[in-house]
């Protein structure tokens, strides 16, 4: 059990502090950091951002490893190597005057959990979250 101290009394002159005792956070308390960060926009941007598919910590897969999986009917489990999001960058691409040329979009960099390969910076149409893939039960500690 740990305490928080609430606030510190005085009664009769004597002061006091009061505490509330709270149990230990579980897995499921553990604080979400949030990074928020403001796009530099030009007046007449016609293209909007779009908050990201992954974040931090995502467990991913390649779609064309999926793909290539499903067509040739081969064990997904075995077969499928599983990524882990550990980088994220907003691509804006701009002209001299500082307009958008084309919509943003993120990059992702992905570090191999099954198997040991360098990092690699992928596109987010390249992946898909590990879990929505209904029938993969993945054997890696994740």
């Amino acid at each position: 059990m740990s305490y928080e101290e609430v606030q510190t009394l005085s009664a009769f002159g004597i002061p006091y502090t009061e505490t509330r005792y709270a149990p230990e956070p579980t897995d499921l308390e553990i604080p979400i950091i949030t990074i928020e960060f403001k796009p530099k926009v030009h007046p007449r941007d016609e293209y909007c951002y779009d908050q990201p598919q992954f974040v931090f910590t995502d467990v991913v897969v390649l779609c064309s490893q999926l793909d290539y999986c499903q067509i040739n009917q081969l064990d997904i489990n075995s077969e499928l190597d599983h990524y882990r999001i550990v980088g994220m960058k907003l691509v804006e691409p701009r002209s001299k005057s500082g307009r958008l040329t084309d919509a943003p979009y993120w990059l992702y960099e992905i570090e191999c959990l099954t198997r040991r390969r360098e990092n690699r910076v992928v596109s987010e149409e390249e992946l898909i979250a590990h879990a929505e893939i209904s029938s993969t039960e993945s054997r890696y500690e994740l």
